[in-house]
């Protein structure tokens, strides 16, 4: 996935998040990552995927009724 296909996807919130996993600032985060960082590449694609995954997750046991 190219880094403007990601940034697509990015929603408020995970470059706080991609800061906190990495060990450092929001904004130095951001630019690791437009810089290329391969590690705040691989990072971000998880956080997404793991939001797209949770949110997924959630609304098909809403929709059945059962919340754990």
């Amino acid at each position: 996935m190219t880094i403007e296909q990601i940034k697509e996807k990015t929603l408020y919130g995970d470059y706080t998040l991609l800061g906190q996993v990495m060990g450092i600032n929001a904004p130095a985060a951001k630019m690791r990552f437009f810089r290329g960082d391969e590690i705040a590449k691989k990072a971000l694609l998880k956080i997404i995927a793991n939001r797209e995954a949770l949110i997924k997750e959630f609304q098909k046991k809403t929709k059945i009724g059962s919340i754990d």
